[in-house]
């Protein structure tokens, strides 16, 4: 019976020639990219701090619906669309464009119950404001209004920026190719496709996701730096590295939205 010892530097040396043969014909970055990077970079999303990014994301967006919902005198199942289309409807197209089986709403559909339960509790919220009578309470309210405005920005940068990470992960799940191309993408559509086609169900004259602010051009941005830093790290794969790409996307198109709010920054023209 052979050694220990004496098999160990063989197996090794004929293993790091296995390895080096890879890497010279490419198999071992088509092998990063369709097995290994995905999985790491699901086990950076499959967090409680990203978990709540998402959940806060979705009921930004639902709660943006409510908002227009009521204004325009909705009725519940209206309510339901408007809220459900900037929450959910951008990542159906996606998976729908990307040809992902099942889609991810049917995969797991906590998406949706949650902008059904936000629809129901701003319903409840407005029901019960409606019944106040002016006094001290509704003055309070009308003062802070401008604050909750603020907090919906913000929670809604939040959800740009998580669901453009979304959107790219989406893209190496579906092991669609080249990432650089279809990263950001999936970024745009995940990101802010769901509030333009909002908009076009409300027959707005001006689409602010087209015509207004500087939204869908930041998941574009990050959403494709993002996808080049993965195709960079396919052959490293280091976890605390992908996990630092995650964040510094996540927080680069946050800072990027709240400072294009505070300097009233509009999409690039075309003319």
């Amino acid at each position: 019976m052979l050694s220990r010892a004496t098999q160990t530097p063989q197996m090794l040396a004929r293993l790091n020639d296995a390895i080096d043969e890879l890497r010279r014909s490419g198999e071992l970055r088509r092998i990063a990219d369709l097995y290994a990077l995905p999985v790491l970079i699901n086990q950076t999303l499959d967090t409680q701090w990203f978990r709540v990014l998402a959940f806060i994301g979705i009921v930004a967006f639902a709660l943006s619906g409510v908002v227009l919902a009521y204004g325009g005198q909705y009725t519940l199942f209206g309510a339901l669309v408007l809220a459900a289309l900037p929450a959910v409807g951008g990542g159906i197209v996606r998976d729908l464009l990307l040809q992902r089986d099942p889609l991810g709403i049917v995969q797991n559909p906590d998406a949706l119950l949650t902008v059904f339960g936000t629809v129901l509790a701003g319903m409840l919220v407005i029901k019960v404001m409606s019944r106040v009578q002016a006094g001290l309470l509704t003055k309070q309210l009308q003062a802070r209004a401008q604050l909750g405005t603020r907090l919906i920005e913000v929670f809604d940068a939040i959800a740009l920026a998580a669901f453009t990470v979304i959107g790219v992960v989406v893209v190496l799940d579906t092991k669609a190719q080249p990432l650089w191309l279809w990263g950001p993408i999936a970024a745009v559509l995940t990101a802010s496709f769901g509030g333009l086609m909002r908009d076009l169900f409300r027959h707005d004259r001006v689409t602010a996701n087209l015509r207004g602010e500087l939204y869908p051009e930041i998941a574009a941005v990050w959403g494709l730096a993002l996808a080049l830093f993965l195709e960079w790290e396919a052959e490293r794969l280091e976890p605390d590295e992908i996990r630092l790409g995650v964040i510094v996307t996540i927080s680069g198109a946050f800072l990027t939205r709240m400072v294009a709010i505070a300097r009233g920054m509009k999409g690039w023209r075309y003319v």
